[in-house]
Parts: structure tokens; C-alpha cells; sequence
């Protein structure tokens, strides 16, 4: 009997910035709610890990730790997971509230609406290609300038 192929997945991933919170959205093609982990570890970063059974010899499996933004309450994080997106949602911290702006119900509402993690996965489906072709492009950004670097150019 061959041993078992152990393939390690490293998931696209991206972070957006709400009004009240930062919600960190990580795609994961294959996957199911009970297949995933989520945590806060002690310094207070995201851990997201998971394994699958692609069949009887062959298991993909990935961890992940994603730094939280600052200013944000990690002790009332939520995670949602809706057709293979996972979408965790960091509240940011609640300001001194000695100053009050006045605002219109009708606009506390609408914001309310745009922030909603529903509303976020949803517009991620309809645009994941864009999505993930911004942060690939990113990305390879980010590795071309390290690798220019390291050369000296």
C-alpha cells in the first residue's frame, strides 16, 4: 500500500475595512464549515487552519495566522463561512463617545447594511475573480520588489 500524499493549501485572502470592524475574508474552494478551525491565539493574532480529504490517499490541509489590525476588540470576533468563503469579522473598539455627531436614521441604517458579512460574502461570489486577481497581482508585487531587492537592482 503507497503512504498517503499530504498536500499543503495556501488559501487567497484578503482584508477589508468596515466603518465598525475589519473583516479578514479567506477563500477555500473544497472545504466545509466542519473542516475548519478558528482562533484567537494569545497575542491576540487570527489562527485559521483546516484539513480535507480530497479521498482515501490523499489529504490537503493549511494554517494560517493573519495579524489583526490595531484598534480592534478580538474578543468579539464572529466567523461565517457561506459557499467556500470564510469571512471573520474583528469589531474595531468602541471610541470615547463624548463627542456625538448626528446622523439620520435612513444613513445608520444603509451603513449598518454595508457592513453586514452577509453582504460582503455575497459581493465577494459576484466578484471573486476580480478579487482574487488583485490580491495575486499584489502579491507578485510585493515578491518582485523583495526579489529586486535581494539582487540590488
Amino acid at each position: 500500500m503507497e503512504n498517503p500524499v499530504v498536500e499543503e493549501f495556501v488559501p487567497s485572502s484578503g482584508w477589508m475595512e468596515g466603518p465598525r470592524s475589519h473583516s479578514l475574508v479567506v477563500d477555500l474552494p473544497g472545504f466545509k464549515k466542519d473542516d475548519l478551525k478558528l482562533q484567537v491565539t494569545c497575542s491576540g493574532d487570527l489562527m485559521i487552519s483546516g484539513e480535507r480529504k480530497v479521498h482515501q490517499e490523499k489529504t490537503v490541509y493549511f494554517e494560517q495566522t493573519f495579524e489583526v489590525p490595531k484598534n480592534t476588540d478580538t474578543d468579539k470576533t464572529t466567523g461565517k463561512f457561506s459557499g467556500e468563503i470564510l469571512c471573520v469579522t474583528v469589531p474595531k473598539l468602541v471610541v470615547d463617545e463624548k463627542r456625538k455627531v448626528g446622523f439620520s436614521e435612513e444613513i445608520m441604517t444603509k451603513d449598518l447594511k454595508n457592513t453586514n458579512s452577509e453582504n460582503v460574502v455575497e459581493m465577494l461570489k459576484r466578484n471573486k475573480g476580480i478579487v482574487m486577481t488583485a490580491i495575486l497581482a499584489f502579491s507578485l508585487g510585493v515578491l518582485l520588489t523583495r526579489k529586486s531587492e535581494s539582487t540590488g537592482n
